[in-house]
């Protein structure tokens, strides 16, 4: 069997090393040394506990498989919008770190993934539907839709673009769709989802100036545990469990449908968006990328086995509607003939996007391919994994391991 590659936009970012300046006269020449899509957003804001965010796009790469068989193919101009990609010091407003979340006490850089190839499709396409895509106004005419609750709620600076992308400059679409999401995100419970296995923190009534009441803490407490003893069922088997980065230090999710052991589609849901939240964490700790890796492999996979439709069709909608422009690639490795079936039935529910950042891996170019992404020395064999790796361990992951750290990775 060979790779069958579902797209032509396979490529690998180049890590950009991005070094700081303290001062504003300095930002324009740092700018153009790194293509920096967003400049220092310290500048626009004399606070000292403001966080700075940057924006960096990753050299773009070559195209297909075959054309990485020379390494210097890789080694090509850095990437120059020339539709004005967003900035965010336009934007003082989206540098505000959520009321509920730490204020950083160091500068937050943020390497963009995004390619040439795929902006200029984006370009093409909102074109074709007589739109202007511009990110910059983009962005700031979602911020302006937004309501200042909203606007603290989003998980995080960049959220904002990633829907403005995603809609393909549809800046109204991109309004609803991250409206929708900034309500699920609420009514979902993510923040609590992320956290349910921390401690919880002392925490004062801010009006009175007193301790929280103890009932209330009771009662968090208690919606805590729930939540952990319910991703820690889900998460026994280890069909869903972070190890690893590639080689741009982006966090591989490794799923594992063979192991699946519980029928409650809400639970299962729940451990999925933990795990989405807890990639997306170890990416930004590990290298400031914002995009993840999803390795799916099919060891014991039956139809039998196989999620209900329902269930699939949650998967891809939490995917695709609330974690826009999240996933870098998805590969599916070594899939049994049993798979085309299911593959037969569940492709028609995936959104050519998400499709064209697929590829099937088998044989000895589904290896190469792996290689070309991952250190396999140490990759799940799933990966391509060459060596024999400590197994899995649950419990460990869960409640002895920081939330942004990836399994068995070293601190």
């Amino acid at each position: 069997m060979t790779v069958l590659l579902r797209s032509r936009s396979l490529m690998r970012g180049i890590f950009h090393h991005h070094h700081h300046h303290h001062h504003a006269d300095n930002d324009n020449d740092n700018d153009n040394e790194n293509n920096a899509v967003a400049a220092d957003a310290s500048t626009t804001t004399k606070s000292t506990n403001t966080s700075c965010v940057s924006i960096l796009h990753s050299s773009p790469t070559v195209a297909t498989l075959a054309e990485w068989e020379d390494e210097n193919d890789n080694n090509v101009g850095d990437y120059h919008d020339t539709t004005a990609p967003y900035s965010s010091t336009n934007d003082p407003m989206i540098a505000t770190p959520q009321s509920t979340m730490p204020i950083p006490t160091k500068d937050v850089i943020v390497i963009d993934d995004t390619t040439p190839l795929e902006h200029s499709r984006r370009v093409a396409l909102a074109s074709s539907h007589g739109y202007i895509y511009d990110e910059t106004l983009g962005v700031q005419s979602i911020l302006d839709a937004l309501t200042p609750n909203e606007i603290q709620s989003l998980s995080d600076p960049q959220m904002p673009l990633r829907h403005y992308r995603a809609e393909k400059g549809n800046v109204q679409e991109a309004i609803r769709k991250l409206k929708l999401t900034l309500q699920w995100r609420k009514e979902f419970g993510v923040e609590n989802i992320k956290r349910c296995f921390d401690p919880l923190p002392q925490q004062h009534d801010h009006q009175s100036g007193t301790e929280m009441a103890e009932t209330q803490r009771q009662s968090q407490q208690l919606l805590f545990n729930h939540l952990a003893t319910t991703i820690a069922h889900e998460n026994s088997t280890g069909k869903i469990y972070c190890r690893g980065y590639d080689h741009c230090g982006r966090a591989i999710l490794y799923l594992t449908p063979g192991r699946e052991n519980s029928t409650n589609e809400l639970d299962n849901m729940r451990h999925l968006v933990y795990h989405l939240e807890r990639a997306i964490a170890c990416t930004a700790r590990k290298s400031g990328r914002t995009k993840v890796c999803i390795v799916i492999g099919y060891q014991g996979f039956t139809l039998r086995n196989a999620p209900p439709m329902s269930t699939v069709r949650h998967t891809l909608t939490i995917l695709q509607n609330h974690y826009p422009e999240r996933m870098y690639r998805a590969y599916i490795c070594d899939p049994p003939l049993v798979f085309r079936t299911f593959w037969s039935i569940i492709h028609h529910f995936v959104d050519p996007t998400t499709l064209e950042k697929i590829a099937f891996c088998a044989g000895k170019e589904g290896m190469k391919f792996l290689e070309r992404d991952f250190d396999t020395m140490t990759t799940e064999k799933q990966a391509g994994g060459k060596v024999k790796l400590r197994e899995f361990d649950s419990k460990e992951y869960l409640w002895d391991t920081p939330f942004e750290y990836t399994f068995d990775e070293k601190r």
